[in-house]
This record gives C-alpha cells, structure tokens and sequence, in this order.
C-alpha cells in the first residue's frame, strides 16, 4: 500500500496543480483570482467588523482577520468536499485499483495549494505595513499553517468514508460550517461579544484556526504546536489505513 502512495503522489501532486489551473483557465489573472478574492474578502469584512466592533489597533486586526479567513475557508472547504468526495470521484474509485486514501489526498494537496497561494497574497500585502510578518511565519507561523492542513487530512480521511453511507452529511456540515463560522472570533475578538463571549468556545474547528493564526500575532506556542503536530500526524497515518482498509465497503454504498 505505501509503495503506492510514493509512486503515485508526485503525479496526484501535479494533477491538483492542474486542477486549479484548469479553473481559472479562462480568466484573465488565472489563480490570481485566488489571491484577489482572499484581500477582498479580507478588505469588505474586516473594515465592516473591525467598524462595528470599535477596533482600534487596525494594523494587527487585519491581520488577525486576514489569516482567519485563510485559516476557516481551508478548513471548510477541506470538510465540504470530503462529504461528496467519493461520490464526485465515483468512476474512478470503481474502476481504478487505486488506494481510496489517494483520491482524499488529491483532493487536500488541491486544497492546500489553494490555500498556499492565498496565504502567500496576505504576506506580501499585509507585509509591506508590517515587515515582521514574514518573522513571524518564519519563526512559527509555518508550524501553524502545517498544524492546520494535516488536521484537514485526517478529518477528510475520516469523514470521506463516512459520508458515503450518510447522505445528509452534504445537507447537515454546510449548515453547521456557517454557524460555526459567524459564532466564532474570526472576523471579530472574543471580548467583543462581553457576556457572551462563552459562545466561542462552542466550535471545536476554531482550534486549529488558533493554532494557525496565533504564531502570526507573536504567540507561537512551540510546545503545544509540536505536540500537536505529532498526534495529527500519527491520526493521518491512522485514518489511511484504516480508510484503505474499508474500500469494499464503500465501492458498495456507491
């Protein structure tokens, strides 16, 4: 099984590169368009809830908004398509001898070259008004970033299966990924809500969009970040086996 695994991930690597490309192939700015949509949405939100919220240090909050917004779409698009995963992906699960954990792969490394090019937009922009930015993800913010794509992996590897034999996942997660994300302090500080401020707490996602962001605001976190880049790791590997090891039980809910 593994030997499959590094045989194929350098062409599943490339083919998710495709993909993206394949997107914006006729647009005029191509996977620009990923980076433009990541400052706008960062520049319209930001300014409308930092404005309400009475933000003071603008200079951090956009920040702080910026790397939440590619922290949260990350994670919520990694959750979504893992609930249609082997359904979109049906002829070729059906077809090709392939470990099913290469096709949740395919689709993260899509994923999080999305999200890379999206992070990499907020760097040079916010960068030029906050040079110690670039300190930051170098320092730790890179062991955030890392933090959150493999918790992406083992919960697409966990909920793609699942979702195959539990068709209101598809109705139920996008409900669920919208509440979370109003509820949670990603386009506003916890203080904020005052005596409300308990309701954060209720989205167990926003950890790993802490985890991501906390590096970039100079609260890198080195031991926890390790930590928990150990367990999430050893959950992947995990989840792969045992998400191989299921493959006729899928192919028959298909």
């Amino acid at each position: 099984m593994w030997r499959s695994y590094q045989s194929l991930l350098p062409a599943l690597a490339y083919g998710a590169w495709l993909r993206i490309k394949e997107k914006f192939a006729r647009t005029l700015i191509g996977i620009g368009w990923i980076a433009l949509s990541a400052l706008l949405t960062m520049a319209v939100l930001g300014s409308i809830y930092g404005t309400i919220t009475g933000v003071e240090d603008w200079s951090t909050y956009w920040i702080y908004v910026a790397i939440g917004l590619v922290s949260w779409n990350t994670l919520a698009n990694c959750i979504t398509a893992s609930c249609t995963l082997f359904e979109r992906a049906r002829e070729r699960v059906i077809n090709q001898p392939m470990p099913l954990g290469l096709f949740v792969i395919e689709e993260w490394i899509s994923i999080s070259l999305s999200m890379l090019i999206a992070l990499l937009a907020v760097l040079l922009v916010m960068g030029l008004k906050q040079p110690g930015l670039w300190w930051y993800f170098l320092n730790a913010g890179w062991l955030g970033m890392a933090n959150l794509l493999l918790g992406c992996l083992w919960l697409s590897l966990l909920i793609s299966p699942i979702a195959v034999s539990l068709a209101d996942l598809q109705q139920l997660v996008p409900i669920l990924l919208q509440i979370g994300f109003l509820a949670s302090p990603i386009l506003f500080y916890r203080q904020s809500l005052g005596a409300l401020a308990w309701v954060t707490s209720l989205n167990p996602l926003y950890v790993w969009v802490r985890m991501a962001r906390d590096p970039f605001l100079g609260n890198p976190h080195w031991g926890l970040q390790s930590l928990a880049l150990i367990m999430q790791l050893a959950l992947a590997v995990f989840f792969l086996w045992r998400i191989d090891r299921r493959r006729m039980a899928v192919i028959r809910w298909l």
